[in-house]
This record gives structure tokens, sequence and C-alpha cells, in this order.
């Protein structure tokens, strides 16, 4: 089983780079606008749990407010920069890029006079509503980062 890997792995090492640049000019416009949206610190975004997993999630206002303020980063989707925000996240969300949901917790507590603005506990919610959505791709990781989580820095 070992030996016939070792042909696949000296081919991949010896073709890798080539491999990687002709993967990277196929990528999706989409993916690289949700990689640059989420990388931009403009958007706020925190930390929930969705199903007993640790999910990073936006709210739907600040996505709209944040795409009129910064117009620039429409200009990653290339012939769809055009498109309306509704359109942008329909499509997102078909590419599964993003996940809608909502909270689970929708009665305000003891004392309270509103519901929380970011809920620590999510569930997802297929209704076309805009409340909040979760990012569904994982985000490239500096090695360093990984060797101190690692080490449990």
């Amino acid at each position: 089983m070992v030996l016939n890997l070792i042909p696949f792995l000296m081919f991949s090492d010896f073709y890798g780079c080539f491999f990687l640049q002709k993967q990277a000019a196929k990528k999706d416009v989409f993916q690289l606008f949700a990689e640059k949206v989420r990388d931009h610190k403009g958007l706020v975004s925190r930390w929930a749990v969705l199903q007993e997993t640790r999910v990073e999630y936006f709210r739907g206002k600040d996505f709209v407010s944040f795409l009129k303020n910064h117009p620039e980063i429409k200009d990653i989707l290339e012939s769809n920069k055009n498109l309306e925000v509704e359109e942008i996240v329909d499509t997102l969300l078909s590419k599964n890029l993003l996940v809608r949901c909502d909270r689970v917790v929708k009665t305000v507590r003891p004392g309270k006079k509103k519901l929380s603005t970011w809920p620590a506990h999510l569930e997802i919610f297929p209704v076309s509503c805009f409340l909040f959505c979760i990012w569904m791709f994982n985000m490239k990781s500096d090695i360093l980062i990984d060797c101190l989580t690692y080490l449990n820095f």
C-alpha cells in the first residue's frame, strides 16, 4: 500500500508548485470575496456555540452597512460587483460559504429590557431572514499560531 503512494508523493512534490499556482488561479471569486470580508477588521464578528461547535458569526445588518461603507471590497467579484447585497448573500449561501442562524434563547432574561446584541448560542435558521450568519469555511492559519496552539500558549 505504501509503495503505491511513493510515486504519487514524488510526483506531487516535484509538480506541487505548478499545481498550487493552477489551483489558486481557478479559485472562485466569491470564495476570495468571503475570505477578504472575513479578514477585514471593519466587519464586527463574534464567536458563539452552534450545535456544540464554536463558530464565528456576524450580524446581517452589520454586513449590509459594511458593504455600503467599503464598496471597494466588491471589486473582487469582478463581473458580479454590481450585485445587490441580498444577491451577494444568496450566492454565498448557495455556495455554502455562509449559513443563516438565529439565537436559541428568544426571551428576555429576568431583569433585562432587551435581548443580547451578540448571543452566545445559535441555531440554524432556514427561513430567509438575515439576522445572523456564520462562516462555513476555515481560514488559513499561520504556522506560528498553530505551534503556539499546540503548545497551549
